[in-house]
Protein backbone atom coordinates (compact mmCIF):
# COMPACT_ATOMS: atom_id res chain seq x y z
CA UNK A 1 0.00 0.00 0.00
CA UNK A 2 1.29 3.47 -0.49
CA UNK A 3 2.27 5.45 2.03
CA UNK A 4 -0.09 8.97 2.36
CA UNK A 5 1.53 12.29 2.36
CA UNK A 6 1.80 14.43 5.84
CA UNK A 7 -1.11 16.49 5.30
CA UNK A 8 0.73 19.19 7.79
CA UNK A 9 4.08 19.02 5.79
CA UNK A 10 1.91 19.10 2.09
CA UNK A 11 0.30 22.54 3.46
CA UNK A 12 3.78 23.93 4.69
CA UNK A 13 5.22 23.48 1.21
CA UNK A 14 3.51 25.90 0.05
CA UNK A 15 3.82 28.60 3.00
CA UNK A 16 6.35 31.37 1.86
CA UNK A 17 9.01 32.48 4.60
CA UNK A 18 8.36 36.15 5.56
CA UNK A 19 11.56 37.70 5.07
CA UNK A 20 10.36 41.27 5.96
CA UNK A 21 11.15 42.32 2.20
CA UNK A 22 7.70 44.00 0.39
CA UNK A 23 6.13 41.48 -0.95
CA UNK A 24 4.64 41.28 -5.17
CA UNK A 25 0.86 41.38 -5.49
CA UNK A 26 -1.59 41.81 -8.29
CA UNK A 27 -1.61 45.43 -8.15
CA UNK A 28 1.94 46.07 -7.71
CA UNK A 29 4.56 45.66 -5.23
CA UNK A 30 3.43 46.74 -1.53
CA UNK A 31 5.26 49.71 0.06
CA UNK A 32 5.57 49.23 3.45
CA UNK A 33 4.15 51.22 5.90
CA UNK A 34 6.19 53.70 7.99
CA UNK A 35 5.97 52.60 11.68
CA UNK A 36 5.05 54.83 14.15
CA UNK A 37 7.85 55.07 16.44
CA UNK A 38 7.10 55.35 20.95
CA UNK A 39 9.09 57.03 23.14
CA UNK A 40 9.65 55.96 26.43
CA UNK A 41 10.75 59.31 27.40
CA UNK A 42 10.06 62.88 27.35
CA UNK A 43 12.08 63.72 24.52
CA UNK A 44 11.32 62.25 20.53
CA UNK A 45 13.32 62.38 17.15
CA UNK A 46 12.02 63.59 14.00
CA UNK A 47 10.39 60.49 11.76
CA UNK A 48 9.70 60.21 8.23
CA UNK A 49 5.86 60.63 7.59
CA UNK A 50 3.94 59.36 4.63
CA UNK A 51 1.85 62.88 4.43
CA UNK A 52 4.74 65.70 5.24
CA UNK A 53 2.86 68.70 6.45
CA UNK A 54 2.31 71.54 3.99
CA UNK A 55 2.31 74.94 5.87
CA UNK A 56 -0.02 76.87 2.86
CA UNK A 57 -2.41 74.26 3.02
CA UNK A 58 -2.45 74.12 7.21
CA UNK A 59 -3.10 78.48 7.51
CA UNK A 60 -5.48 77.99 4.54
CA UNK A 61 -7.68 75.38 6.72
CA UNK A 62 -7.41 77.07 10.03
CA UNK A 63 -8.10 80.38 8.69
CA UNK A 64 -10.80 79.28 6.76
CA UNK A 65 -12.25 77.09 9.92
CA UNK A 66 -12.38 80.44 11.80
CA UNK A 67 -14.40 82.21 9.98
CA UNK A 68 -16.93 79.52 10.76
CA UNK A 69 -16.19 79.19 14.52
CA UNK A 70 -16.36 82.62 15.10
CA UNK A 71 -16.39 83.37 18.66
CA UNK A 72 -15.61 79.54 19.92
CA UNK A 73 -12.69 79.91 18.91
CA UNK A 74 -11.29 83.16 20.68
CA UNK A 75 -11.79 84.31 24.95
CA UNK A 76 -12.08 87.63 26.27
CA UNK A 77 -11.35 88.73 29.91
CA UNK A 78 -11.84 92.26 31.34
CA UNK A 79 -9.20 93.29 33.08
CA UNK A 80 -8.17 96.82 34.06
CA UNK A 81 -10.45 98.50 32.20
CA UNK A 82 -9.39 96.52 29.02
CA UNK A 83 -10.46 93.53 27.44
CA UNK A 84 -8.19 90.97 27.49
CA UNK A 85 -8.18 88.14 24.15
CA UNK A 86 -6.58 84.99 23.93
CA UNK A 87 -6.82 81.80 21.31
CA UNK A 88 -9.31 79.43 22.60
CA UNK A 89 -9.37 75.58 23.28
CA UNK A 90 -11.30 75.23 20.53
CA UNK A 91 -8.75 77.06 18.03
CA UNK A 92 -5.80 75.48 19.52
CA UNK A 93 -7.48 72.02 18.87
CA UNK A 94 -8.28 73.18 15.22
CA UNK A 95 -4.56 73.80 14.43
CA UNK A 96 -3.41 70.86 16.45
CA UNK A 97 -5.62 69.23 13.99
CA UNK A 98 -4.51 70.62 10.93
CA UNK A 99 -0.62 70.89 11.75
CA UNK A 100 -0.79 67.22 12.02
CA UNK A 101 1.58 64.95 12.21
CA UNK A 102 1.77 65.58 15.93
CA UNK A 103 0.44 64.16 19.14
CA UNK A 104 -0.67 65.37 22.61
CA UNK A 105 -0.38 63.81 25.57
CA UNK A 106 -1.62 64.69 28.73
CA UNK A 107 -0.83 63.00 32.45
CA UNK A 108 -1.98 64.32 35.41
CA UNK A 109 -1.55 63.94 39.38
CA UNK A 110 -3.60 65.19 42.57
CA UNK A 111 -3.09 66.74 45.72
CA UNK A 112 -5.48 67.13 48.48
CA UNK A 113 -6.40 70.68 47.13
CA UNK A 114 -5.42 70.49 43.54
CA UNK A 115 -5.09 68.73 40.12
CA UNK A 116 -1.79 69.45 38.45
CA UNK A 117 -1.85 68.55 35.01
CA UNK A 118 1.66 68.32 32.46
CA UNK A 119 0.38 68.17 28.80
CA UNK A 120 3.04 67.60 25.74
CA UNK A 121 2.82 69.38 22.31
CA UNK A 122 4.60 66.28 20.75
CA UNK A 123 5.74 67.06 16.50
CA UNK A 124 6.63 64.11 14.84
CA UNK A 125 7.85 65.34 11.81
CA UNK A 126 10.18 67.97 12.92
CA UNK A 127 11.24 65.88 16.16
CA UNK A 128 10.23 69.30 18.60
CA UNK A 129 8.52 68.38 22.08
CA UNK A 130 7.20 71.27 24.72
CA UNK A 131 5.35 70.48 28.08
CA UNK A 132 3.36 73.15 30.37
CA UNK A 133 2.39 72.49 33.64
CA UNK A 134 -1.36 74.07 34.57
CA UNK A 135 -2.69 73.71 38.21
CA UNK A 136 -6.50 73.74 39.42
CA UNK A 137 -7.41 74.39 42.74
CA UNK A 138 -10.48 71.21 43.13
CA UNK A 139 -13.66 72.10 43.58
CA UNK A 140 -17.05 73.15 41.60
CA UNK A 141 -15.01 75.66 39.55
CA UNK A 142 -17.61 77.67 37.47
CA UNK A 143 -20.25 74.82 37.81
CA UNK A 144 -21.61 75.41 41.16
CA UNK A 145 -24.93 75.36 40.44
CA UNK A 146 -24.24 71.57 39.47
CA UNK A 147 -24.32 68.45 41.77
CA UNK A 148 -21.20 67.87 43.82
CA UNK A 149 -19.73 65.03 41.64
CA UNK A 150 -21.01 66.09 38.53
CA UNK A 151 -19.83 69.83 39.29
CA UNK A 152 -16.13 68.64 39.90
CA UNK A 153 -15.88 66.37 36.90
CA UNK A 154 -16.54 69.16 34.61
CA UNK A 155 -14.30 71.34 36.40
CA UNK A 156 -11.42 68.65 35.70
CA UNK A 157 -12.10 68.39 32.46
CA UNK A 158 -12.85 72.29 31.76
CA UNK A 159 -8.99 72.54 33.62
CA UNK A 160 -7.24 69.70 31.32
CA UNK A 161 -8.78 71.77 28.31
CA UNK A 162 -6.53 74.56 28.87
CA UNK A 163 -3.90 72.66 29.94
CA UNK A 164 -4.38 70.73 26.16
CA UNK A 165 -4.33 74.63 25.05
CA UNK A 166 -1.63 75.97 27.01
CA UNK A 167 0.92 73.56 25.17
CA UNK A 168 -0.64 73.66 21.57
CA UNK A 169 -0.38 77.34 21.66
CA UNK A 170 3.19 76.57 22.83
CA UNK A 171 3.96 74.52 20.40
CA UNK A 172 2.34 75.72 16.51
CA UNK A 173 3.92 79.27 15.52
CA UNK A 174 2.44 82.10 17.55
CA UNK A 175 1.56 84.32 14.34
CA UNK A 176 -0.78 81.30 12.96
CA UNK A 177 -3.39 81.62 16.05
CA UNK A 178 -3.07 84.91 16.26
CA UNK A 179 -4.33 85.09 12.43
CA UNK A 180 -7.02 82.72 13.28
CA UNK A 181 -8.06 84.47 16.12
CA UNK A 182 -8.49 87.74 14.68
CA UNK A 183 -10.15 86.21 11.55
CA UNK A 184 -12.61 85.04 14.31
CA UNK A 185 -13.19 87.81 15.64
CA UNK A 186 -13.70 89.84 11.98
CA UNK A 187 -16.16 87.12 11.21
CA UNK A 188 -18.08 87.94 14.24
CA UNK A 189 -18.25 91.42 13.73
CA UNK A 190 -19.50 90.81 10.14
CA UNK A 191 -21.96 88.77 11.43
CA UNK A 192 -22.83 91.27 13.86
CA UNK A 193 -23.37 93.82 10.98
CA UNK A 194 -25.82 91.69 9.54
CA UNK A 195 -27.82 90.86 12.12
CA UNK A 196 -28.28 94.52 13.70
CA UNK A 197 -26.37 95.85 15.95
CA UNK A 198 -29.39 95.84 18.49
CA UNK A 199 -30.93 92.42 18.03
CA UNK A 200 -26.91 91.72 18.29
CA UNK A 201 -27.27 93.58 21.71
CA UNK A 202 -30.48 91.83 23.37
CA UNK A 203 -29.52 88.80 22.02
CA UNK A 204 -25.97 88.99 24.07
CA UNK A 205 -28.01 90.33 27.13
CA UNK A 206 -30.60 87.59 27.15
CA UNK A 207 -27.90 84.92 26.68
CA UNK A 208 -25.94 86.55 29.99
CA UNK A 209 -29.23 86.56 32.18
CA UNK A 210 -29.05 82.85 31.77
CA UNK A 211 -25.77 83.36 33.79
CA UNK A 212 -27.64 85.52 36.19
CA UNK A 213 -25.86 88.13 34.90
CA UNK A 214 -27.72 91.84 35.13
CA UNK A 215 -27.29 94.49 32.71
CA UNK A 216 -26.48 97.06 34.92
CA UNK A 217 -22.99 94.46 35.87
CA UNK A 218 -22.52 94.30 31.86
CA UNK A 219 -22.72 98.03 31.58
CA UNK A 220 -20.31 98.33 34.66
CA UNK A 221 -17.98 95.60 32.77
CA UNK A 222 -17.57 97.80 29.41
CA UNK A 223 -17.51 101.30 31.13
CA UNK A 224 -20.18 102.98 29.05
CA UNK A 225 -23.35 102.81 28.71
CA UNK A 226 -25.91 100.41 26.63
CA UNK A 227 -26.47 103.21 24.09
CA UNK A 228 -22.75 103.40 23.08
CA UNK A 229 -21.94 99.62 22.73
CA UNK A 230 -20.21 99.06 19.71
CA UNK A 231 -19.64 95.87 17.49
CA UNK A 232 -16.67 95.70 19.03
CA UNK A 233 -18.11 95.53 22.31
CA UNK A 234 -21.08 92.98 21.36
CA UNK A 235 -17.85 90.81 20.10
CA UNK A 236 -16.21 91.25 23.13
CA UNK A 237 -19.08 90.23 24.92
CA UNK A 238 -19.24 86.83 22.77
CA UNK A 239 -15.72 85.84 23.69
CA UNK A 240 -16.74 85.91 27.24
CA UNK A 241 -20.00 83.37 27.04
CA UNK A 242 -17.65 81.40 25.25
CA UNK A 243 -16.06 81.55 28.62
CA UNK A 244 -19.34 80.98 30.70
CA UNK A 245 -20.05 77.76 28.41
CA UNK A 246 -16.60 75.84 28.48
CA UNK A 247 -16.57 76.70 32.35
CA UNK A 248 -13.00 78.09 31.74
CA UNK A 249 -14.26 81.34 33.91
CA UNK A 250 -17.51 82.35 36.22
CA UNK A 251 -19.91 84.97 35.79
CA UNK A 252 -18.56 86.56 38.86
CA UNK A 253 -14.95 86.69 37.11
CA UNK A 254 -16.22 88.57 33.98
CA UNK A 255 -19.05 90.31 35.47
CA UNK A 256 -18.12 91.69 38.96
CA UNK A 257 -21.22 92.52 41.27
CA UNK A 258 -21.32 96.03 42.03
CA UNK A 259 -20.92 96.23 46.06
CA UNK A 260 -22.46 98.95 47.62
CA UNK A 261 -20.75 100.45 51.04
CA UNK A 262 -23.20 100.95 53.62
CA UNK A 263 -23.75 104.28 55.32
CA UNK A 264 -21.37 104.62 57.83
CA UNK A 265 -21.88 106.47 61.21
CA UNK A 266 -20.80 109.55 62.71
CA UNK A 267 -17.49 107.72 64.36
CA UNK A 268 -16.56 106.52 61.23
CA UNK A 269 -17.15 109.87 59.57
CA UNK A 270 -15.10 111.55 61.56
CA UNK A 271 -11.88 108.81 61.47
CA UNK A 272 -12.00 109.26 57.87
CA UNK A 273 -11.89 112.36 57.50
CA UNK A 274 -9.05 112.50 59.61
CA UNK A 275 -7.20 109.81 57.85
CA UNK A 276 -8.39 111.87 54.08
CA UNK A 277 -6.51 114.79 56.21
CA UNK A 278 -3.21 112.44 56.93
CA UNK A 279 -3.05 111.01 53.46
CA UNK A 280 -3.54 114.82 51.68
CA UNK A 281 -0.11 115.49 53.68
CA UNK A 282 1.50 112.37 52.84
CA UNK A 283 0.89 113.16 49.06
CA UNK A 284 2.31 116.67 49.28
CA UNK A 285 5.39 115.75 50.54
CA UNK A 286 5.93 112.55 48.76
CA UNK A 287 6.10 114.52 45.95
CA UNK A 288 5.37 113.89 42.28
CA UNK A 289 6.32 110.60 41.93
CA UNK A 290 3.58 109.35 45.04
CA UNK A 291 0.50 110.66 43.10
CA UNK A 292 1.79 108.82 40.16
CA UNK A 293 1.96 105.32 41.61
CA UNK A 294 -1.97 104.12 41.40
CA UNK A 295 -1.93 104.31 37.99
CA UNK A 296 0.69 101.72 37.45
CA UNK A 297 -1.20 99.15 39.48
CA UNK A 298 -4.11 98.17 36.55
CA UNK A 299 -0.62 97.52 34.14
CA UNK A 300 0.40 95.23 36.66
CA UNK A 301 -2.33 93.22 37.37
CA UNK A 302 -2.72 92.95 33.34
CA UNK A 303 1.19 91.27 33.75
CA UNK A 304 0.12 88.99 36.31
CA UNK A 305 -3.10 87.97 34.35
CA UNK A 306 -0.96 87.31 31.37
CA UNK A 307 1.97 85.60 32.85
CA UNK A 308 -0.76 83.02 34.29
CA UNK A 309 -2.23 82.52 30.92
CA UNK A 310 1.12 81.87 29.54
CA UNK A 311 2.28 79.66 32.78
CA UNK A 312 -0.84 77.97 32.67
CA UNK A 313 -1.94 79.20 36.36
CA UNK A 314 -4.90 79.11 37.58
CA UNK A 315 -6.36 82.52 38.65
CA UNK A 316 -7.92 81.11 41.85
CA UNK A 317 -5.08 79.98 43.52
CA UNK A 318 -3.76 83.56 43.90
CA UNK A 319 -6.85 84.87 44.84
CA UNK A 320 -6.74 82.53 47.62
CA UNK A 321 -3.23 82.74 48.76
CA UNK A 322 -3.36 86.31 49.02
CA UNK A 323 -7.42 86.37 50.37
CA UNK A 324 -9.17 88.25 48.37
CA UNK A 325 -11.61 87.62 45.24
CA UNK A 326 -9.91 89.07 42.29
CA UNK A 327 -6.90 90.28 41.08
CA UNK A 328 -8.21 94.21 41.34
CA UNK A 329 -8.80 93.54 45.16
CA UNK A 330 -4.76 93.15 45.56
CA UNK A 331 -3.01 95.79 47.76
CA UNK A 332 0.30 97.54 46.05
CA UNK A 333 2.62 95.36 48.01
CA UNK A 334 0.66 91.92 47.59
CA UNK A 335 1.02 92.97 43.86
CA UNK A 336 4.61 93.15 44.12
CA UNK A 337 4.00 89.68 45.94
CA UNK A 338 2.61 87.61 43.33
CA UNK A 339 4.98 88.67 40.93
CA UNK A 340 7.64 87.43 43.22
CA UNK A 341 5.92 83.75 43.40
CA UNK A 342 5.40 83.55 39.80
CA UNK A 343 8.54 84.59 38.59
CA UNK A 344 9.51 80.94 40.77
CA UNK A 345 6.88 79.02 38.83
Amino acid sequence: MEASKDPTTTILEGVEPFTGEPGNYPGGAHKPPVPLLRSQTQFHTAMAVQRPRNLDKVVAAVLREAEFAGEAFYYAFPMGGRTIEGPSIGLAMAVAREWSNCAVPVEYYETATEWVFTAHFVDLERGFTVSRVFRKKKGKGAFKKLEDDRAEDMTFQAAQSRAIRNVVLAGVPRWLTEQAKERAKEAVVQGISKEGLAAATEKALKFLTGYGISEERVRTTLGKPKQEWTSEDIAHLRGMASQLKDGQATATQLFPEATSAPEPSPSDKKRSKSRSTKKEKAKTTAGLGSLLTPTAIPAQIESILQECLDKGIDLELICEKWQVSRLEDLAENQIHQVEEWLKGK
